[in-house]
C-alpha cells in the first residue's frame, strides 16, 4: 500500500512527510535524551495523547500538521499514520543490530487500567476493546480508535489494546502510556536477532 510518504533519516532522527488534499503533516522522531517535545495537531486532547506516548515509548515526537477542513477524524487518522511510519523507520534503523519487534505492557491510572500488545511484522491490524466513550474532553473515542487504525497502517503492525475504567480520560490516558511502554520495549535491541532478516514472520513485504 503506497501512503505516500516522503522520508529523511540521518545519525540522530527520523522526519516522514505526508501530504494529502485533505492534511499536511510533517512528524519528526528521535531517542536522544533531551525531552524535546513539540506536538500541535489543532487537538488539545490527542496532543496530550501523543505526549503521553512520547514519554512512556521514550521517543521525542515533534507534530505539524496543515488542515483545511479541519476534521478530526481525517486529522486523527492521518497522524496515526504518519507517526506510525516514523516508528518503522525506527524499527527498520536497529536491524542490523538486532530489535525485539514485539512488546506487551500494562498501565494503570486510579481506577482504569489497559494493556497493549505490538507486533511489527509488515501486517496492519488494530484491535481495540474497552467502552464506547462517546466524548473525552472534547474528542469523540471512535478518533482516539482511528489514531491507532492509522498508525498500525504506517507502522505495518499488528495493535491490540484492551481497556476498562469509568472516568474516559483515564481509560485513554491508560491507553496511551501502555501503548507508548510497549512500543519502547518492541524496539529494544536484541543480540539474538542481529543482522537476520526483517520482522516476525521473516519479512516486512
Amino acid at each position: 500500500m503506497n501512503l505516500g510518504f516522503e522520508i529523511k533519516t540521518n545519525a540522530e532522527d527520523i522526519t516522514v512527510k505526508r501530504f494529502t488534499k485533505e492534511t499536511k503533516i510533517t512528524i519528526n522522531v528521535n531517542e536522544i535524551k533531551n525531552r524535546n517535545l513539540s506536538i500541535q495537531t489543532s487537538i488539545p486532547f490527542l496532543d496530550h495523547m501523543i505526549e503521553t506516548f512520547a514519554w512512556w515509548a521514550n521517543i521525542n515526537i515533534r507534530v505539524e500538521i496543515k488542515s483545511e477542513n479541519k476534521l478530526t477524524h481525517t486529522i486523527a487518522e492521518d497522524i496515526g499514520i504518519t507517526l506510525g511510519r516514523a516508528i518503522l523507520e525506527i524499527y527498520k534503523s536497529k536491524l542490523t543490530l538486532g530489535v525485539e519487534g514485539c512488546g506487551f505492557a500494562r498501565a494503570v491510572l486510579d481506577e482504569a487500567v489497559a494493556d497493549a500488545i505490538i507486533s511489527i511484522e509488515g501486517r496492519a491490524n488494530s484491535f481495540v476493546d474497552g467502552a464506547n466513550f462517546e466524548n473525552v474532553d472534547g474528542m469523540s473515542g471512535c478518533n482516539l480508535i482511528a489514531f491507532l487504525e492509522g498508525f498500525s497502517q504506517g507502522c505495518a503492525c499488528t495493535l491490540r489494546i484492551n481497556y476498562s475504567g469509568r472516568d474516559p480520560h483515564h481509560c485513554w490516558e491508560t491507553v496511551f502510556r501502555a501503548f507508548g511502554l510497549a512500543i519502547r520495549r518492541a524496539l529494544q535491541r536484541n543480540d539474538w536477532r542481529q543482522g537476520t532478516i526483517p520482522g516476525l514472520k521473516g519479512t516486512l513485504e
